[in-house]
């Protein structure tokens, strides 16, 4: 299992209106994709910026070449949505996590 992480640095000024975008309509360009099998979102609060939230959302995927079609497929279109949406007010990058286990 991989996990595709992206996090989001959102301004202030657009985050209720991009919150609510995110719930609505990202997350669903990704999970349309069928490439993914589920998603967390997180607020980060360990890293706060001045005039800005910052969010994680994590997709989890079977594996490499599931992850490679979605980039090759569905990435480019989904992201740019959020640019032409939002420009600069929101930031984002992505890493790529191998899933090791879960304990509890």
């Amino acid at each position: 299992m991989i996990l595709y992480n992206t996090t989001y640095i959102v301004e202030e000024t657009v985050h209720d209106d991009w919150f609510l975008w995110l719930k609505e309509e990202h997350i669903n360009d990704y999970l349309k994709s069928k490439c993914f099998e589920g998603a967390r979102l997180g607020k980060i609060t360990s890293y706060i910026e001045k005039g800005a939230v910052t969010y994680s959302l994590q997709l989890f995927v079977k594996d490499e070449l599931t992850l490679d079609q979605f980039k090759n497929n569905f990435l480019s279109d989904i992201q740019q949505k959020s640019i032409q949406k939002y420009g600069t007010n929101v930031l984002s990058f992505a890493s790529e996590m191998d899933h090791i286990g879960d304990f509890s």
